[in-house]
C-alpha cells in the first residue's frame, strides 16, 4: 500500500515539473530563449513513456509502427534512416508523433515541400522551421539545427558526407535531438525500409488512386534480426493507417478466385481449307 501511494506521488510531481517546464521553455522561446529539445512530454502522456530509463528520454511513434521499434518507442538522441518507397510519407509522420505538441521541429533537404503540406501532415507551422541547407554554410546551418531542435529531418536531396553525418550524429546525442534521416551516408541506429505492395481506389477502368499498401522492414540497435509491418498511406489522421486484419489474404486469394470463374484460353489447332 505504501509502495503505491509512493508511486502515485512521485508521478504526481512529475507531472507537475514537467508542466513548470513546458510553461516556462515556451514563455523562453517566446523572448527568443532556448527552444526545446523533445525532454519535455505533453503532460496528458502516461509516465511510463516519457521516464528515463538510464538510456535517454523516450519518444512516441505512429500506432502502426510501435511493432517495428524496441519497446515501441524512439529513443531521444538517436538515429533513423529510412529507405526505399514513400520515403517522405514516413518521415513526416515519424516527425509529427516525436515532436508532440512541445517540441520544435526542422526539415532540410527538401525543397519541393511547402508549409500546406507540412500542415496536412501535422506538423505545427508555428514550431516548424525549413531549411534549404545549401551553399557553403550548409555545415553551419545543419549543427546549428541538430542543437536547438527536438525533431531534425534530413531529406533525400542532401548531398551529405560522411564526415559531417557522423558530426550531425554526435551534436544530436548531446542534445537529446532525434535526426530521422533519408538514405544517408552512413549508418544509424535503426533502418527502416519501405516496398510498395500495390495501391487501392480505381475500379474497372475509373476511379482514383487513393491508398497505397507499404510493407516495412526495422533491423538495428535493439533488434534482433529484422521487424515487419504493413500500413496504409495516406491517411488524414498520422498519415498512416494499420493495414486491417485479412486484407493481406483477401488480396491474395482474389486473383486464385477469379481464376477460378474463368477457365483457362486453350488454342485450337489450325485447320486448312480444302481447294
Amino acid at each position: 500500500m505504501g509502495t503505491a501511494l509512493q508511486i502515485e506521488d512521485r508521478e504526481e510531481r512529475l507531472s507537475r515539473a514537467r508542466a513548470a517546464l513546458g510553461a516556462a521553455e515556451r514563455s523562453a522561446a517566446r523572448w527568443g530563449g532556448r527552444i526545446d529539445r523533445t525532454a519535455l512530454q505533453p503532460s496528458a502522456r502516461p509516465v511510463s513513456e516519457a521516464e528515463d530509463d538510464g538510456l535517454g528520454a523516450r519518444l512516441p511513434v505512429p500506432g502502426p509502427l510501435r511493432t517495428l521499434f524496441p519497446r515501441g518507442s524512439l529513443r531521444a538522441g538517436s538515429s533513423v534512416a529510412l529507405e526505399g518507397a514513400a520515403s517522405t510519407s514516413l518521415l513526416l509522420s515519424l516527425a509529427v508523433a516525436a515532436a508532440g505538441e512541445d517540441s520544435w521541429c526542422a526539415i532540410a533537404g527538401m525543397p519541393d515541400l511547402g508549409l500546406r503540406s507540412a500542415m496536412d501532415a501535422g506538423l505545427d507551422p508555428c514550431r516548424l522551421a525549413l531549411a534549404p541547407a545549401d551553399g557553403e554554410q550548409r555545415p553551419q546551418v545543419l549543427s546549428a539545427l541538430a542543437d536547438g531542435v527536438g525533431v531534425l529531418v534530413l531529406g533525400p536531396d542532401l548531398d551529405l558526407a560522411p564526415a559531417l553525418w557522423r558530426s550531425l550524429l554526435g551534436r544530436a546525442r548531446t542534445a537529446d535531438t532525434l535526426v530521422l534521416a533519408a538514405t544517408p551516408p552512413g549508418r544509424a541506429d535503426l533502418t527502416l525500409r519501405s516496398t510498395a505492395r500495390g495501391w487501392s481506389g480505381l475500379g474497372q477502368g475509373s476511379g482514383r488512386l487513393r491508398r497505397r499498401r507499404l510493407e516495412i522492414t526495422a533491423e538495428g540497435r535493439g533488434i534482433a534480426g529484422h521487424r515487419s509491418a504493413e500500413v496504409l498511406l495516406p491517411q488524414v489522421d498520422g498519415m498512416l493507417a494499420a493495414v486491417p486484419a485479412g486484407a493481406a489474404a483477401g488480396a491474395a486469394a482474389r486473383p486464385a478466385a477469379v481464376s477460378e470463374r474463368r477457365p483457362a484460353m486453350q488454342l485450337l489447332p489450325s485447320v486448312r481449307r480444302a481447294g
